[in-house]
């Protein structure tokens, strides 16, 4: 099983408070990725993706390795789960990521958020547990706040 896991997409989940420090902590990451091809997906409430910006600002990203999708207008908790499982199948099945980082909302649950790898559809069927893995969840807590 350990050649099966390998095959899939490692994700990991940036949550916390809105101010806590997602966006730097993401920035400080792509920044020191030393070669590793990163597709970052961005969700934000807000019609426009301040944080997406914030990144695209902060990190040179090569066109041909990385990828930075926005998810905004809601939160990839509830009303965008279904947008988070399409974007998140389709970069994987790209297969030219090594990882992939989600940036959350800072008003998203990320206990939603992770049962969504493994969340499956009307026919018992794998809906991202095929792909993409849940590697790891982080939350960033700003404790000066």
């Amino acid at each position: 099983t350990s050649d099966v896991a390998a095959e899939k997409l490692p994700v990991t989940v940036l949550s916390g408070f809105l101010g806590a420090g997602k966006t730097t902590l993401l920035t400080h990451v792509l920044n020191n990725r030393e070669g590793s091809r990163v597709a970052v997906l961005v969700n934000d409430m807000a019609s426009i993706n301040i944080d997406a910006q914030l990144v695209q600002d902060g990190v040179t990203l090569e066109e041909s390795k990385d990828k930075i999708v926005e998810l905004h207008n809601g939160c990839i908790c509830c009303t965008l789960r279904e947008d988070l499982i399409e974007r998140v199948k389709a970069l994987a099945l790209e297969r030219r990521f090594d990882y992939l980082l989600i940036e959350s909302t800072g008003i998203s649950e990320p206990l939603p958020v992770a049962t969504t790898f493994e969340a499956c559809d009307e026919k018992g069927e794998p809906m991202l547990g095929g792909v993409a893995r849940l590697d790891t969840l982080v939350t960033v807590v700003d404790c000066a706040n």
